[in-house]
């Protein structure tokens, strides 16, 4: 099992370490901007005002995630309650999907899993192995982003700033959400052998969660799937609120319950080998 992990690691390397590096870099923007009061006045003031007519709109004001249009516009605001959701659970659910079809149902398909097939293990082992890459990936990459981006402002004099702390368990509720999207595609793959399942059900759901997230506040349906289902309503504020055990419970049953239907599938079908 750990010379397929070890497979798991090297093979994709390149993707890995993009997937870790691209986003990290990109998110730097956002504390960088605080860096003196010239930049802020250009890149934040200036924005916020030039298009505050939008936060008049609450069909857009929903669908972008926004609550409180200034506060989008503090460096707490754009990381805690912006980008960590919707945008980092998005980009980890894609990120696991791409991963793990290139080792899983995706590889079936070219051919290249004949190797994997071929190791000295039981399909138990090969999935266990995939599923623990799926959860630790989807970990990985969002707290590398987020440490990254806490480099300037751990290290700069800011004009705003985070507690590591409190941001590290809205990282952790906002990277299983993510995974949670992740699961499901690659439960989907191993249970039926076709990587365009793993984009339809994992990018679908995601779509659909994100969809309700956004139309909560008109109707009371929706308002339930979101606080009761959706991994993106189980994220809440834990920069503020801490954990909170419900939301906890909710994402991790459901990457669990993913998990458990793929296994179901990829231990009982043929495998699509050349």
């Amino acid at each position: 099992m750990f010379n397929y992990f070890k497979y798991m690691i090297t093979v994709p390397r390149k993707f890995i370490l993009n997937w870790t590096i691209a986003p990290a870099i990109y998110l730097l923007i956002l504390p960088l901007a605080f860096a003196n009061s010239s930049v802020e006045s250009l890149l934040i003031d200036t924005q916020r005002e030039a298009f505050r007519g939008m936060s008049e709109n609450d069909l857009m004001m929903n669908l972008l995630g926004i609550s409180d249009w200034d506060n989008v516009f503090t460096l707490e605001g754009m990381i805690t309650t912006y980008m960590l959701v919707p945008f980092v659970p998005i980009l980890v659910g894609i990120a696991t999907i791409v991963l793990l079809n290139k080792l899983g149902s995706k590889a079936e398909e070219d051919g290249t899993f004949e190797f994997v097939a071929s190791l000295p293990m039981t399909r138990t082992t090969v999935y266990l192995a995939q599923s623990i890459m799926a959860v630790v990936f989807g970990l990985f990459i969002t707290f590398a982003w987020m440490n990254i981006m806490f480099i300037p402002i751990a290290t700069m004099e800011l004009s705003q700033t985070l507690d590591y702390a409190p941001l590290m368990k809205a990282t952790l509720q906002s990277a299983l959400a993510g995974v949670s999207f992740g699961a499901l595609g690659f439960a989907l793959g191993a249970f039926t052998g076709k990587s365009s399942f793993a984009w339809g059900f994992g990018a679908g759901l995601m779509a659909i969660e994100y969809l309700i997230n956004s139309l909560s506040g008109t109707n009371d349906f929706f308002l339930w799937i979101d606080d009761n289902v959706s991994s993106f309503g189980a994220y809440g504020n834990p920069y503020r609120d801490g954990l909170i055990g419900e939301d906890l419970i909710l994402v991790i049953g459901k990457i669990l319950i993913f998990l458990v239907i793929g296994f179901i599938g990829f231990r009982n079908r043929s495998l699509n080998l050349r």
